[in-house]
């Protein structure tokens, strides 16, 4: 049962969100600086699971909360936060922090949530693809060519004929089109959001990816089933002695007939992989295997024990059983690795869009027209060849080709980014088309740039997390520095601490062996004269009365199962009366009394000397600052706290 002191810490942020007033009270001085009731209770929160299992009290937890900020004020006085090492350290946490800050924002909150949506339902779509040409005039055309066809399919004409006849998909001779079932992450981003968004047998206006432009139908929809477990029997598409199909058909009959799925596929599967263990294939989700095939066929099972009629694939002759269906995993679950899939898949562009959409609204962004028409110029025919080298006037140098609030980039910094640009490009697209993904890429990086820099000061929760990083890089520099090294140094005080308190490190007598115990002391009696009868190479166990009881113990000398009197000596004791029973031990171990050496304890030693010069820092630091504690406010925090 909770006591009354943990319920009280676990209702404390509502006692002070219903209490702003005091919230905003002066608790303490530290000289001049004020340190208000809110900053403590954020900490007391914190703390909540420590304060309760030790017990500790609001004054002591105090205590601990003023020391840390006289150690914080020391750590600042000394300039630790000046020195190179902390400056460097702290940097790499303030960008780890604020890039998790931005790319795990409400934005991708929205995008991985709407991909965990998707994934409660499959698709199934066909599609006529018009590959993208290099030149911005030519992708009009294409353009214009993917509305007439839609218009054709309006007027009546056959999909899947169209696609054979204009599709680009090198696939579309076998499947007309069909890109069968599928759901998130199987197709690129743009794709997958004009699919989703149609209804069934809706065709899409032109749909634009990497690969061109798109007709797409929507052929299909149906809930997802989530992961299958199956098991089948499969027949080599050639067998010199019976045709395959004849005998899948057979075994098909058998199974009709009653026989085990299991028993069939150990006996005349011919899937090296799965035929000895019975058929079993290891579980898969939509898209997960090479055969869409049997994958359809699997996911056309209704129950669980169900199997298909003999299919063919281009592996052979299949029957399949349906072993389990594996619902989706909850969204809490699963969406940390649906941000790590979506960061690295098609949609780490359209969340980088929205991200970047969002910052602009935030900053002001300048971009000059006539610096990308200078530029655009410059880019002759030696860029298409990847051998484009920016060399700038003097006077161009220094000219802005575009700013985000008061971050410039020039034209020799752009200049120098574009030349990098040709060569990361293996088919470069037209040249106002890389001009336009460069400025929009630099202009994204220096948003992200200027963003960071400004979160302490428009996100309260940011600036928060940041404080508590610097503050504990801070204070580990400080310890480091003031009491863990010169401790760990010092071999000369430890050995000096170890002769003075020799007596302190005692390992004490210890017995190891069979300990008898019983409220009836004749039986113990009875049970030692058994004892000491028995041969020491006798392992037969001894038939104990139902009112003893046998352990296998090691025992201290100051363990509370022994008597004060106990003889630390081998062999069957004599019977004690302890603890209002009676017993015996059958001690096997003896280990005697020692002073360990300095080596063994030197951890203790140091892990003592630090806490004892903890304490001579900390009145140090009481007699160099004023602490001035509000007695008014802490009490009306003990009453608050205390309802």
């Amino acid at each position: 049962m909770k006591s009354l002191f943990s319920i009280c810490i676990c209702l404390i942020c509502f006692v002070f969100v219903s209490n702003a007033q005091i919230k905003n009270e002066v608790l303490f001085k530290i000289n001049d600086d004020e340190y208000k009731v809110e900053k403590f209770v954020t900490s007391f929160q914190k703390n909540a699971d420590l304060i309760s299992s030790s017990n500790e009290s609001i004054e002591q937890h105090l205590d601990r909360f003023i020391n840390f900020h006289l150690k914080l004020k020391s750590a600042y006085h000394l300039g630790l936060d000046t020195l190179p090492s902390f400056q460097k350290e702290f940097g790499r946490y303030y960008k780890q922090i604020a890039d998790n800050y931005i790319s795990n924002g409400e934005v991708t909150e929205a995008m991985v949530k709407e991909t965990y949506d998707r994934t409660k339902t499959e698709v199934r779509a066909s599609h006529i693809l018009l590959n993208l040409p290099k030149t911005e005039a030519d992708t009009t055309a294409v353009y214009q060519k993917a509305l007439m066809l839609k218009k054709r399919i309006e007027n009546g004409e056959d999909f899947e004929s169209l696609a054979k006849q204009f599709s680009d998909d090198p696939s579309v001779k076998a499947n007309g089109g069909d890109l069968n079932w599928f759901n998130t992450f199987k197709m690129v981003y743009e794709f997958e959001n004009a699919a989703y968004n149609l209804e069934v047998r809706e065709v899409s206006d032109p749909v634009k990816t990497d690969f061109g432009y798109h007709i797409i139908k929507k052929t299909g929809e149906r809930p997802s089933k989530g992961q299958l477990k199956t098991a089948h029997i499969m027949l080599l598409p050639s067998d010199s002695l019976q045709d395959p199909e004849v005998k899948i058909q057979k075994i098909y009959k058998r199974l009709q007939e009653g026989e085990d799925f299991h028993e069939l596929a150990i006996k005349y599967s011919q899937d090296p992989n799965t035929a000895s263990n019975g058929g079993y294939v290891s579980p898969f989700s939509l898209g997960g295997l090479n055969s869409k095939v049997y994958e359809n066929e699997s996911y056309e099972l209704e129950n669980e024990g169900d199997y298909t009629e003999p299919f063919k694939t281009r592996f052979g002759w299949h029957i399949v059983k349906l072993i389990e269906t594996i619902p989706l995993e909850p969204y809490d679950e699963v969406k940390d690795d649906y941000k790590r899939r979506l960061k690295s898949s098609s949609r780490s562009k359209v969340l980088v869009s929205k991200i970047k959409e969002g910052l602009e609204q935030l900053y002001e962004v300048e971009i000059s027209e006539e610096a990308k028409n200078h530029f655009l110029n410059l880019m002759d025919e030696s860029f298409s060849k990847g051998k484009w080298k920016y060399q700038p006037d003097e006077e161009d140098a220094t000219q802005t080709v575009f700013s985000v609030e008061n971050l410039n980039v020039d034209y020799k910094t752009f200049g120098e980014y574009l030349e990098r640009q040709q060569r990361s490009l293996s088919k470069l697209p037209e040249n106002k088309i890389v001009l336009e993904t460069a400025v929009n890429d630099l202009v994204y990086s220096k948003l992200l740039e200027y963003h960071k820099t400004q979160l302490p000061e428009i996100d309260k929760e940011f600036s928060e997390k940041i404080d508590e990083y610097k503050n504990g890089i801070l204070i580990f520099d400080y310890m480091t520095a003031k009491i863990w090294e010169p401790v760990s140094k010092d071999t000369l005080a430890q050995k000096k601490y170890y002769e003075n308190h020799k007596k302190e490190f005692v390992i004490p007598s210890k017995v190891q062996g069979q300990l008898y115990t019983s409220k009836d002391k004749k039986s113990l009696k009875v049970l030692r004269s058994e004892l000491k009868k028995r041969s020491k190479t006798d392992t037969l166990a001894i038939n104990l009365s139902e009112d003893i009881i046998i352990e296998e113990v090691i025992l201290a000398e100051d363990s509370d199962k022994l008597p004060k009197k106990f003889n630390f000596k081998g062999g069957l004791s004599k019977i004690y009366k302890h603890l209002d029973q009676f017993m015996i031990m059958d001690v096997k171990e003896v280990e005697i009394s020692k002073i360990p050496e300095f080596k063994e304890v030197n951890g203790k030693i140091i892990s003592h000397l630090q806490d004892q010069k903890e304490e001579d820092l900390i009145s140090e630091l009481r007699a160099d600052y004023d602490v001035e504690i509000n007695n008014d406010v802490l009490k009306q925090l003990k009453e608050e706290l205390e309802k």
